[in-house]
């Protein structure tokens, strides 16, 4: 029985390209292309619970998307509020990674956790990778070629919808204050959760959806014995009532 070689791709039906016996899809757009790639992005930076049915159910168009989700969306997408805050938690937590992290986790060929970590050894930012930092990282030709190709033509369209610091050193909230703060109910000092959220982040502390024993504050203005109030006083954690003055206390310490 004649096999016949298949002419398109079976997810997008883009035209397939034979290449030394093996055909590619290269349709950019290709949405199995993009969930394989999603997947090796979370997997890279050490998310857990981003599998390839999650993966799916979040319907990404692109890996900068992860850091738009927040609580409600995961949960509207994936059923469970307590599997979205997790999640959400997770994606808080990959923002910190460093350099030779972030770069292995944009699937460019020939540029693995090795290669990664070799650039990241010579340069202090992404910023400083050129040929010549390459050559003294040791990369091959391909593999630089690869990589600044995806510096110079990739990057800047992303760039700006990344929370990478794109450096060498790994930028953890512990280097600020090493705490963590969570928020519940309404707000009385600023408009929206995303601004006191956005404040906080500045002022260096980790924004994260749920109260755990490793949280250091709550900020409960409101004060209406939300759950996790309950959980935070049991827990004996910090609860704080008006967020605008702890931070303008915080910041003249």
């Amino acid at each position: 029985m004649r096999i016949e070689i298949p002419k398109n791709c079976p997810c997008c039906n883009y035209t397939l390209e034979l290449v030394n016996d093996q055909l590619f899809c290269r349709n950019g757009a290709c949405s199995a292309q993009l969930n394989k790639k999603v997947e090796h992005f979370c997997k890279a930076l050490g998310l857990k619970g981003f599998g390839t049915k999650t993966i799916e159910k979040l319907n990404l168009g692109d890996i900068t998307e992860i850091f738009a989700l927040d609580v409600d969306s995961l949960t509207d997408q994936l059923g469970s509020e307590k599997i979205a805050a997790k999640l959400y938690d997770e994606i808080n937590r990959a923002k910190s990674a460093d350099l030779a992290t972030v770069l292995s986790s944009f699937s460019i060929p020939l540029i693995g956790n090795t290669a990664s970590k070799k650039i990241a050894s010579v340069v202090d930012t992404v910023d400083e990778i050129n040929t010549e930092t390459c050559r003294q990282a040791g990369l091959g030709e391909k593999a630089t070629v690869n990589l600044l190709n995806f510096i110079e033509i990739d990057l800047p369209e992303m760039r700006q919808f990344l929370p990478f610091s794109f450096s060498s050193t790994k930028q953890t909230v512990s280097q600020v204050f090493g705490e963590t703060v969570c928020i519940t109910g309404k707000l009385k000092t600023f408009k929206t959760k995303a601004l006191a959220t956005a404040a906080l982040t500045a002022a260096g502390y980790n924004v994260v959806e749920t109260v755990t024993k490793t949280t250091n504050y709550l900020v409960d203005e409101e004060n209406k014995g939300s759950t996790k109030r309950t959980k935070a006083e049991s827990l004996g954690i910090t609860i704080i009532h008006n967020l605008e003055n702890f931070l303008e206390e915080k910041n003249n310490d």
